[in-house]
């Protein structure tokens, strides 16, 4: 619904201006007249400022259920604005239902669907509108809208994986680091009290965890000021060019957590790629939508490349082979699928090989965060330990 702002007369001579909400400029004028006013005056009204307004974020699960149950609306010949309607009253935020009221008004009117979504970039993917466009020209918008939620169940699955492999790791550091705390401030100065009764002098390793505890505690201000600086320095870092760079070559250097972020980039790219082409949008779009869709400085680098080799009229094969970025196998089974006409087929078979490869780099990087975790763990347990038994082997050696 918009908001219109009106000026008029009363039937009783009367200047009149309030705020109506109406569908469409013809609708308020409507609804004016039965109330027996004369309208001189009426235009859509600003709508009120509103401070902190939640921003909507669609996630993967959200964007395949949508896109689900409007491709299934579609196929049985729901009209689409009676399908985003519905798809409005079933939406679970009232920001998304007011973003779907907004594109549905605008369909409604006579405005193209994709270029209803084109306002609310923000919110739909560049996947999303440019399919949804390609779907609504060829006439195909429930297949491609069924192609898309297939594509985001994907997504949410393959990101369900990532965060069950650090959960793991996540729960054992704060375990660690409440424990860590507990015998610095509850177990250590309980039995350096008891030591000190005894006349037992404390240890200098002893001593040394003691001041730095009571440092940090008195100057927690300068500690949080540095921790804040470094925090904000390394994002302004990472705005600059070279800083962004030098971050995503070494997210990818790095040996397990490297491996598993490429098997996710390659992945999303092989499944992106066929969903584009199987489509029916030309090559060089699809990568400059690729190019977009890279979070990745480094591959979105080489993604740049490989769409300027197609431009120049290679295939897309040797283009990606340029950049060593992408792995040779899948540069080999690219040029296979060039060969034989099958590239769709080949990409979608690449990107499960690398969601299974993304299954075997999670277990593989579990089982090798146990032990290093295990390990510092128990180097810095021994270090508040020995602070802790060395006075109390004093206290049994003067004892003795």
């Amino acid at each position: 619904m918009i908001r219109y702002a009106y000026t008029g007369r009363s039937r009783a001579g009367k200047t009149i201006k309030g705020v109506i909400v109406a569908e469409n400029e013809a609708a308020a004028r409507q609804q004016l007249r039965e109330q027996g006013h004369i309208v001189t005056s009426l235009k859509a009204a600003k709508e009120p400022t509103v401070l902190f307004q939640k921003k909507v974020k669609l996630k993967a699960k959200s964007l395949a259920l949508f896109c689900r149950q409007f491709a299934i609306m579609l196929s049985t010949g729901v009209s689409l604005v009676k399908a985003l309607e519905v798809l409005e009253g079933q939406a679970e935020e009232a920001a998304f239902a007011k973003v779907l009221q907004t594109v549905r008004l605008d369909v409604a009117s006579g405005t193209a669907f994709t270029k209803a979504l084109e306002k609310h970039k923000e919110i739909f993917p560049n996947v999303f509108i440019h399919l949804v466009e390609a779907g609504e020209i060829s006439g195909s918008l429930p297949e491609v809208l069924d192609r898309l939620a297939m594509y985001y169940e994907r997504e949410d699955e393959l990101r369900k994986k990532v965060s069950e492999a650090l959960m793991y790791p996540a729960i054992i550091s704060s375990v660690s680091v409440l424990m860590v705390f507990v015998l610095l401030f509850v177990v250590l100065p309980m039995l350096v009290r008891n030591f000190a009764s005894f006349g037992v002098e404390t240890p200098a390793i002893t001593m040394a965890v003691l001041n730095a505890r009571d440092w940090t505690v008195e100057h927690w201000y300068v500690v949080l000021g540095a921790i804040i600086g470094l925090v904000l320095l390394y994002r302004y870092w990472v705005r600059t060019k070279v800083g962004r760079r030098v971050r995503d070559s070494l997210l990818l250097a790095l040996p397990v957590l490297g491996e598993m972020q490429k098997m996710v980039i390659f992945s999303r790219f092989c499944r992106t790629l066929a969903l584009l082409l199987n489509s029916g949008i030309a090559m060089i779009p699809t990568l400059q939508i690729l190019e977009r869709l890279m979070d990745n400085v480094v591959v979105k680098s080489a993604v740049q490349g490989a769409t300027r080799g197609v431009e120049r009229g290679e295939g897309i094969s040797p283009s990606l082979g340029e950049h060593k970025v992408f792995p040779t196998m899948l540069v080999q089974m690219v040029s296979v699928g060039e060969e034989t006409g099958n590239l769709e087929t080949v990409l979608v078979q690449l990107a499960d090989y690398y969601d299974r490869e993304v299954n075997f780099t999670i277990a593989s990087f579990t089982k090798l965060l146990e032990p290093v975790i295990m390990l510092v763990l128990a180097v810095v347990v021994l270090f508040i330990l020995l602070s802790v038994y060395l006075p109390m082997m004093q206290m049994v050696t003067s004892v003795i």
